[in-house]
């Protein structure tokens, strides 16, 4: 009798495992990964500008804005960064959408514009090198 109790709990126990197997099988080959899974909080283009009356613009044309493809809707670039002069969304400084474009002082225009170009020290560089040549071959006649 006391063998039939121990078999008995052996088997019970072998089955429990066997169920706890099949449970995991099903839990985990049934379902979706969690990465397949769309949720309804989808990111919208236009969600990552403020809601500003000044950003307005840009988040309504964001929202009507294709977000498949890299193609651009109507021609029009869409640039989500912000200017950082007025602080609005849609444009760079020194765009000429800025309202704050080539306001101020000639100098510090300039100024701000070096600093902000990665590419201005070469440019100058070259021009001053461009200037010498022409220097040059106008003294060797």
């Amino acid at each position: 009798m006391s063998e039939t109790k121990l078999t008995k709990k052996k088997s019970s126990k072998i089955d429990e495992k066997l169920l706890d197997t099949i449970k995991h099988y099903d839990s985990f080959y049934e379902q979706p990964p969690p990465g397949l899974i769309k949720e309804d909080d989808e990111e919208k283009p236009e969600d990552s500008i403020p809601d500003r009356p000044e950003n307005q613009a840009a988040r309504e044309f964001l929202a009507k804005a294709p977000t498949k493809g890299l193609w651009m809707p109507l021609g029009k670039e869409v640039k989500v960064m912000k200017c950082w002069r007025c602080k609005i969304y849609g444009h760079r400084s020194g765009d000429k959408e800025c309202p704050l474009f080539m306001s101020g002082n000639r100098a510090m225009e300039e100024f701000r514009h070096a600093h902000e170009d990665p590419m201005y020290n070469y440019i100058k560089e070259q021009e001053l090198r461009d200037k010498i040549k022409k220097v040059e071959i106008n003294t060797n006649r």
